[in-house]
């Protein structure tokens, strides 16, 4: 498969023993922001609020200062802060290709989230929010109350930057995608962006480009290879969708 060859070939033979996320985007002229930032005049913190108070009635919401209730509002839709990546390559190309319309470039983002937390809070590694309370400050309340700086343990945490997050797979979307998180803060730059003011970029963010890629080609391939829809989207409506498209009924 070209495209992980391509992957391949930016990480090189260390590749195992480092931190490696991937994003699969189904137009690669999409940036690396989020979508409660690059939609105008929207307020995150208002709908989290309308979630946490009638979304009890669909399923299990926590409390607004909550990492689970945050999660849960991003992998539903609500757009939020927050930038889906996987540990998984496959599971990145199936993202890319699923729902293209097969007049763009898609393409599968790869980032290295320890040095991306080296440059936010100087900590070369990944980070779990349940385990280090000072994340909160990136919460919406705390964000919307403006930038904050923190030290504790020797360590700077500035909310105004974006962290790179490693979720407690609680959500069985989250367990089924190997999901983790990049998390802005109240700087709305994208992180291609932020990541040019780095002393090495290329080595941290890289793109790899589907230019022309066989999509349904890739998507049987990728069948074959235990990637399925129901499989991503653990529920029985997208059970259907993938028997929809084996069967093309």
């Amino acid at each position: 498969m070209e495209a992980f060859e391509a992957a391949m070939a930016w990480m090189g033979p260390e590749f195992g023993n480092q931190h490696y996320w991937f994003r699969g985007v189904t137009n690669r002229s999409f940036g690396l922001t989020p979508g409660a930032y690059w939609r105008q005049e929207y307020d995150e913190l208002e709908n989290l609020i309308y979630l946490v108070q009638e979304g009890r009635s669909y399923c299990q919401v926590g409390e607004l200062d909550d990492w689970r209730t945050y999660y849960l509002a991003q992998h539903h839709g609500i757009p939020t802060r927050l930038l889906d990546w996987t540990e998984s390559f496959t599971s990145a190309l199936f993202f890319a290709l699923d729902g293209w319309d097969g007049e763009t470039t898609p393409c599968v983002w790869i980032v290295r989230p320890d040095l991306l937390n080296e440059q936010s809070i100087s900590w070369r590694g990944v980070i779990t929010p349940e385990q280090n309370k000072e994340l909160n400050i990136w919460l919406p309340r705390s964000i919307a109350q403006g930038r904050k700086r923190i030290q504790s343990e020797g360590y700077w945490y500035d909310n105004g930057l974006p962290v790179a997050i490693y979720p407690r797979r609680e959500n069985a979307r989250v367990i089924a995608q190997q999901g983790t998180f990049t998390v802005h803060g109240t700087e709305r730059e994208g992180l291609e962006e932020w990541v040019l003011s780095f002393e090495n970029p290329n080595e941290v963010l890289h793109r790899v480009d589907l230019e022309g890629i066989d999509g349904t080609a890739v998507m049987g391939q990728l069948r074959a290879l235990g990637v399925k829809r129901h499989f991503i989207y653990p529920d029985v409506d997208n059970y259907v969708k993938h028997l929809r498209q084996v069967f093309g009924w």
